[in-house]
């Protein structure tokens, strides 16, 4: 008997600094495109009605362009020991960001920017809810696509790690989830 094991998580991503300030610079940028607009659709059309049109067409198009940077979230999909992160834009946009294979897995635990900046890593991909979200992870794996070491982080509920359990070796899971003894 063959028995597959399929998990599937949904996290939205919490808003920070960064992500604020790339959809404050949509908005102003926009803003000021359809004032510009609107400063065209003025000179065009005496009435105007065309400047009207312009000016609310450039901020329905700067609102529909920075919902895409506010509303982010990551899917993560277990099938058997892969696990495949996509990048949700907007409800509406899928992308694939990457794929691991758990067994390549070298090291796991909860995130902390000290031992991640200890690892040998020649990149750190983000797909978490966010770096100070207490449920986030990190996992740090041999890159299939280049020569180097990566480090993931995510933020995976009980199910998905359960079901990571059975791929991952057993000495990296226990370390990533033992106890930390308080010294006397």
């Amino acid at each position: 008997m063959i028995s597959d094991i399929v998990c599937e998580y949904l996290v939205k991503r919490k808003l920070d600094g960064v992500q604020i300030a790339k959809a404050a610079g949509v908005f102003v940028v926009g803003f000021v495109v359809s004032w510009f607009l609107r400063a065209i659709g003025i000179i065009a059309d005496r009435s105007g009605m065309l400047a009207a049109v312009f000016l609310l067409g450039g901020l329905a198009l700067t609102i529909y362009l920075a919902r895409f940077m506010l509303m982010v979230e990551y899917e993560y999909t277990l099938v058997n020991g892969e696990l495949t992160i996509d990048r949700i834009l907007a409800q509406s946009s899928r992308k694939k960001m990457t794929d691991v294979n758990v067994k390549t897995i070298e090291k796991m635990g909860k995130y902390d920017p000290e031992v991640v900046s200890t690892l040998k890593a020649s990149d750190v991909k983000d797909y978490s809810a966010g770096k100070d979200d207490p449920n986030t992870l990190f996992i740090y794996c041999k890159d299939e696509k280049s020569t180097g070491n990566t480090v993931i982080l995510f933020t995976p509920n009980q199910k998905i790690l359960d079901g990571m359990k059975p791929y991952v070796s057993a000495t990296v899971y226990r370390e990533a989830f033992r106890e930390k003894k308080a010294n006397p």
